[in-house]
């Protein structure tokens, strides 16, 4: 079978990805240099980790270190980097050979996966009609360096880029997911159950990821969609009794009802076709059955120090993902803030939001009303704060925490802030609207007596393809038992939500239209830059999503600020004299 374009394309060192591995290699790399060279001793969970990584190092398997939670991935791995770095005479510093491995995997790992999940990704979505078959091709033909910028963003993202240099389990375990994740859309089901178990070896909350999300996933997959039009409750339950097809519309298009009937939709075509959805899900009950396994084994979830590590009902780790969300991804969800401040007629054209539709602008009331009475709700009844949270002022979860306790009142004046950045949050998950092609016979002439004024043509404002509401519904379902069931709560919990929203998120500049002109051997109906200077300036802002930009340099900013504030703002404890103490995330 011949490779796609697309599939050489995954891996494929064009100019922009050699441009976002070099940038992402300096950049870890001085991180990295910079705090072995500050901090050359194992600090906070590190001291914990080190130690176990050295006992297997030593081949003590049996020995495990009450203070772990997590199972025992990380080191296994760290015995075989160590073996290598012995072979090669290089293993003068353990400390430092481990807090490589982090360092090592960003840039040959979590890298190439996301690229290549950025590519599957939008592939996918524009592959299921025939206008999302010529936006393939468009996307193919000139996005490479928007898809290069976009991956190597994610690869900044602050609570996962500190980790680089340290020795914890993040990294890894982001990086088995999305190897997943990527199996999972090749379609590699051997590959994707070794992936899945790897995973589940490095923290426990990925058994949510590769079996509960790629398991809906699949079950999407597996049955088939029906038409775009919107159905009466009536229609659905009627439908679904004979039919295998489910409702599931474009997020751009769908109300908050519409999530409820591609639920219930999705449910019911689950029902009638159980034994083909079952076969497909093989892979994913595995990952369950091994877990559950597991659980037994060990009678209980996490590994060590069980007494603080009870899993529990958290329903505000919900509420707090919004503001995360917003926070690290300001640069991407401003216009929607702007919109709400500023009329879009008097805004210039890069500071309108991309997605026009009125019906974006705030949650209607009639959802809103029951929406914010049951944060209301959670946050009086279901805010826990664990006595790690207020007892170690290390972290900047500590001073969050201090502000909303500060008055009671805070923690309910929160509840707006909630409600926007979830709104704004899965709004931006809409694709913007393709442009109309240009006219291949130049301008139209101009006309004496005016027109007839015509309908909007659907070809015009409504999107083709994008991400759909199953996509949401099961996003919202995963985080929201990965996030739910922690007592505690820390931005690298975060990280895997997030990354996945990233990932999913459409550019805001939607492709340049192309036209029956654009083939090779005809003249384009629009001009190409010739100089050098105006090719770059096209690929780099003409034809660039500006807001990537924006986010590079948010990124940067808050990584420079943690970083120098991990390395150089350090202070002391009274029980603990002679031992730097260091803020951190």
């Amino acid at each position: 079978m011949p490779v796609s374009r697309l599939e050489r394309l995954l891996f494929r060192p064009t100019g922009g990805a050699l441009i976002a591995h070099l940038v992402l290699l300096i950049a870890s790399g001085y991180w990295h240099y910079k705090v072995n060279a500050t901090v050359p001793e194992p600090y906070l969970d590190e001291v914990f980790h080190v130690r176990q990584a050295q006992a297997y190092w030593r081949g003590q398997w049996r020995i495990w270190d009450p203070k772990i939670t997590t199972p025992p991935g990380l080191y296994m791995i760290s015995y075989l980097h160590l073996y290598l770095l012995q072979i090669q005479g290089r293993l003068s510093n353990i400390t430092f050979g481990l807090r490589s491995i982090n360092f090592i995997a960003a840039n040959v790992l979590i890298l190439v996966l996301v690229r290549g999940l950025l590519w599957k990704i939008r592939h996918a979505r524009a592959s299921g009609s025939a206008a999302g078959q010529r936006r393939s091709k468009q996307l193919l033909q000139w996005s490479e360096y928007e898809i290069d910028h976009v991956a190597l963003n994610i690869c900044l993202f602050p609570p996962m880029f500190f980790f680089y240099a340290l020795y914890y389990t993040d990294v890894l375990s982001v990086g088995f997911v999305l190897l997943a994740y990527h199996l999972f859309l090749n379609r590699q089901t051997a590959g994707l159950m070794v992936a899945g178990l790897s995973s589940l070896l490095f923290r426990q909350t990925n058994i949510f990821w590769v079996a509960l999300f790629l398991g809906g996933l699949e079950v999407t997959r597996s049955i088939e969609r029906g038409d775009e039009s919107r159905p009466a409750w009536t229609d659905i339950m009627r439908a679904n009794g004979t039919s295998v097809r489910y409702y599931d519309p474009l997020v751009s298009e769908a109300y908050f009802e519409d999530y409820l009937k591609s639920a219930s939709s999705i449910t019911l075509c689950t029902l009638i076709n159980l034994r083909t959805v079952v076969q497909s899900l093989i892979p994913h009950l595995t990952f369950l059955a091994a877990f559950s396994a597991f659980i037994l084994w060990n009678n209980g979830v996490v590994l060590g120090d069980k007494a603080n590590h009870i899993a529990s009902l958290h329903l505000t780790q919900m509420l707090y993902f919004w503001p995360y969300i917003l926070f690290f991804s300001f640069p991407l969800l401003y216009h929607y803030f702007l919109t709400l401040i500023v009329p879009p007629r008097i805004l210039s054209k890069p500071l309108r939001s991309p997605y026009p539709s009125t019906k974006h602008a705030l949650p209607r009331l009639a959802i809103a009303l029951p929406i914010t009475t049951a944060m209301l709700a959670t946050v009086h009844f279901n805010t826990l704060i664990h006595p790690f949270t207020l007892a170690d002022n290390r972290h900047y979860v500590f001073y969050v925490f201090r502000l909303l306790l500060r008055h009671a009142s805070i923690k309910y004046l929160a509840i707006p802030i909630y409600l926007l950045s979830a709104h704004a949050s899965i709004t931006a998950l809409s694709s913007p609207p393709t442009p109309p092609p240009p006219q291949e016979g130049g301008a139209p002439k101009a006309t004496t007596k005016p027109e007839t004024k015509q309908p909007p043509s659907p070809a015009r404002e409504t999107p083709t393809q994008g991400n759909r509401a199953s996509f949401v519904l099961i996003w919202l379902a995963t985080t929201a038992l990965a996030l739910c069931t922690a007592p505690l709560v820390e931005p690298r919990y975060f990280i895997l939500p997030w990354l996945i929203w990233r990932l999913h998120l459409p550019p805001s500049l939607p492709p340049r239209p192309r036209t029956s002109l654009d083939r090779p051997g005809r003249k384009s109906a629009t001009r190409k830059p010739r100089t050098l200077r105006a090719r770059i300036k096209a690929v780099l802002y003409t034809e660039h999503d500006h807001g990537l930009w924006l986010e590079t340099a948010w990124f940067v900013a808050v990584n420079a600020v943690t970083g120098y504030v991990f390395l150089y703002w350090g202070f002391r404890w009274e029980q603990e004299e002679g031992r730097v103490q260091r803020f951190m995330w």
